[in-house]
This record gives C-alpha cells, structure tokens and sequence, in this order.
C-alpha cells in the first residue's frame, strides 16, 4: 500500500494549526489572547520570525489562514483547554488525546496535574517531530505524559493504547482534537465503539467535526468553500462529516449521550465574546464541537 503524504511528512493542517495558537498569543487584547504560550516552539525559524513583527504577522495570517478559521482555533483552543483542566481537577484517571499534533496540553497544565495519565496519540512522523524539537528545546517532560504512534486508518487503537500502558475500566477523558474530519467512517465508528466498551461510566470525549454539507459542496456556509481549499492544497482532504440535525441519533445509535453541542454561534458566545458585548470575529461556519458522555 502506497504512503499517504500525512504518513511520510507528517500533517500540514497541524502545523496550520499550530502557528494559529502562536498568533493568538500575540493579541493585544488579553480578553482574546490564546492561551498556548508554547505553541511557538514548534514553529521554523521565519515564522518565528515573523511572529514578533505585528505588521508581518498580520499580513502573514491573512495569507495563510481561511476566512473565520483563525477565530475557530482559538475558540477549539479553549474549549479543549477547559474540559481538559476540568478532568484534572476531578482527578480522573487517564485523558487520552487523539491526533495530538502539536497539543502542549500535558505540559501547560502540568501542575494541576495529581496523578492523570495522559496518552497522546498521532501519526508517527508527527509525533517524531513534535519530540524532536522538545528535546532540542531542553523542555522537561512530566513523567504521566506517553507518547504513542499510530495509523488511525490502520491501527486497532485498542491495540497501541493497551501496549502502551492504558488501562481499561477507568474513568477517562478523549480529546479528539481536529481528526474526524480526515478520517475513514470505519475508523471514527471504530475509535467509538472503543471508548464505549473500554471505559468506565462518567467518561468523556470531546471532538469536533465538519458538517457533512461541506462534504457535498453546497457553499451554504460561512468560510466554507475557502477553507476547503485550502484544506485540498495541503493533500489533507476532508472525508468524514455529520448531518446538521442527526447530532442526538448519531451519539445515541453509538451508545453516547450528548452533553454539550457547541455551533459556530455557540463558540462565539462562549469563547469570543467579552463581558461587554465585544467580539473578537466571526468563526468559520465549517466546524462544530461535541462533548458526550457515558
């Protein structure tokens, strides 16, 4: 079988991702700040460069980032952020991240950390370079955080996670972080079932998908036909949707219960809108977030 680019480079998106979260950090308004301050070290050299000249950096994010996209990840950012802080601060037992990318989670809140084992997951030239450049950089890993490669498409993740060292029957929390979308419905379908038969009940998964719509091409969506492509350039091309509407059958046929659904609307509200009424932008209609429940 013939490699995918992902599988012989790594993701592109991730690291579209990535230099979005450092922007973020840039903002000169603190109520909209991003909060990854450490999403810089995994960026080359001109980018860093261009990250510390406002004028540049502008004008760099204009070319790079799809309308609304920008505001997207930095309110996924904090979505994420928040219902991974709330895990550690109930003690739960492990949080696994799936397609963890350049996710500086584990790290940022290592000190709320009393004990959670935290398994991040992700194609295996991905995760080399991520490691790379931590132990270039000297950072300091905390000792619950494991590393384990896989090929969501390939790979039984019961299998890698088991050898890795997770325990099944425990209260867990799944982050699902920018991956469904890229995925084979088998797998999406596959990496449920897991969770729902592998963990004990009050566990979670929050993640986020591409209304299936987008998948049709319809352009009905703020941002959409601009984010496809440039999803299409990057060889990253999107496969994997929901149907607007079908969001409590889809959970409940795959034995979930939907506890928060968060449209762009949402999004904005939640994370992009300040206690005046001030709003940082308009989010990319293409995305949603789901959080669900055992």
């Amino acid at each position: 079988m013939t490699e995918s680019k992902i599988e012989r480079e790594g993701s592109s998106t991730s690291g579209y991702t990535c230099f979005s979260r450092a922007c973020a950090t840039r903002e000169k308004d603190e109520r909209f700040r991003g909060p990854d301050y450490l999403a810089e070290l995994f960026m080359p050299p001109i980018p860093n460069i261009l990250l510390n000249i406002p004028i540049l950096r502008k004008l760099c994010m204009g070319k790079l980032f799809p309308t609304g996209i920008h505001e997207y990840v930095l309110a996924r950012t904090r979505a994420f952020d928040e219902a991974f802080v709330n895990a550690l601060d109930d003690g739960i037992s492990q949080i696994v991240v799936l397609g963890a990318g350049m996710d500086t989670r584990a790290l940022r809140f290592q000190d709320r950390n009393k004990g959670t084992m935290i398994f991040e997951l992700d194609i295996h030239a991905t995760q080399h370079y991520k490691r790379e450049v931590l132990e270039r950089k000297k950072v300091v890993l905390p000792p619950e955080l494991v590393f384990v490669p896989i090929d969501f498409n390939k790979q039984r993740l019961a299998d890698v996670l088991i050898e890795a060292g997770y325990q099944q029957g425990q209260k867990t929390l799944f982050l699902w972080e920018g991956v469904t979308m890229y995925l084979e419905a088998e797998a999406v379908d596959g990496t449920l079932a897991f969770i729902r038969t592998g963990v004990a009940e009050g566990s979670v998964v929050v993640f986020d998908y591409v209304r299936a719509s987008v998948l049709r091409y319809e352009n009905t969506l703020y941002g959409e036909d601009d984010i496809r492509g440039t999803v299409a350039r990057a060889e990253e091309g999107w496969i994997y949707g929901i149907e607007d509407g079908a969001i409590e059958d889809f959970l409940a046929e795959r034995g979930f219960k939907l506890l928060s659904h968060y449209l762009p609307s949402d999004l904005e509200a939640a994370y992009l809108t300040a206690d005046d009424g001030t709003r940082f932008g308009r989010i990319n209609e293409t995305h949603c977030i789901l959080i669900a429940g055992l």
